[in-house]
């Protein structure tokens, strides 16, 4: 039997193990995550924000109920975070955005707490870093002409993030899903910064989310598969 086959079967194998009730919260997830997006041509909406927080909520109790010991809780908080993150930006067209982003830069570090449980030094992981830490200078010196009264929040945030793809990056674990997940993440919050300080970006609300959720599905993913 090939290695391939081998992987396959195990996929399958572990797909099978889950529970009705992790299978039940990941298709809150899907179900709500698409609904939010498809939706966004008629935003702002009654309730818009419950709908928005769902996918977060959802991820956060499987990663409580599945990922083992003190891990899984700090991803359950983590999680909560973003939830509350997205209830305040969609609050009121916006106007708690300082709070939002507030949240989410504790939403990072709870994020960094729980990645350096597994960290270790691997010098394969180097370049990366280095690529991360450029990027964040590079959009630092892009934004900042545009970020005016708003360059210490950006900036706080934008370091803190970049530490969480930095950690991500370390994880001693044996997939990179969560990697994937962090850097997503990222892609997303810069298309965040962009639009909203320097200039619009074509559909910017659609990739904001897809990469958005697609982050937490993959932060979380990544910590399922151990």
């Amino acid at each position: 039997m090939t290695d391939t086959v081998k992987d396959d079967l195990g996929q399958h194998s572990e797909v099978n193990k889950m529970t009705a009730v992790q299978k039940t919260l990941l298709y809150i997830f899907a179900v709500f995550a698409i609904i939010f997006i498809a939706t966004l041509p008629f935003q702002p909406y009654a309730g818009n924000f419950v709908i928005k927080a769902i996918p977060a909520i959802s991820l956060a109790v499987l990663a409580l109920i599945t990922v083992s010991r003190m891990t899984g809780k700090l991803l359950f908080v983590s999680l909560l975070f973003c939830a509350a993150g997205d209830v305040a930006l969609e609050l009121e067209a916006g106007k708690y955005f300082i709070v939002g982003l507030g949240l989410f830069l504790i939403a990072q570090i709870m994020f960094i707490v729980t990645f350096s449980r597994d960290f270790k030094m691997q010098r394969s992981r180097i370049p990366i870093i280095v690529i991360l830490a450029i990027y964040a200078l590079a959009i630092a010196a892009i934004m900042t002409p545009s970020l005016r009264e708003m360059a210490i929040p950006v900036y706080c945030y934008l370091v803190v993030i970049t530490l969480m793809g930095i950690f991500a990056a370390l994880r001693g674990a044996k997939n990179k899903f969560t990697l994937y997940g962090a850097a997503s993440f990222i892609v997303s919050d810069s298309i965040i910064a962009i639009n909203k300080f320097m200039m619009p970006v074509p559909a910017a609300d659609y990739i904001v989310m897809i990469t958005y959720y697609l982050a937490l599905f993959l932060i979380v993913y990544g910590f399922l598969k151990e």
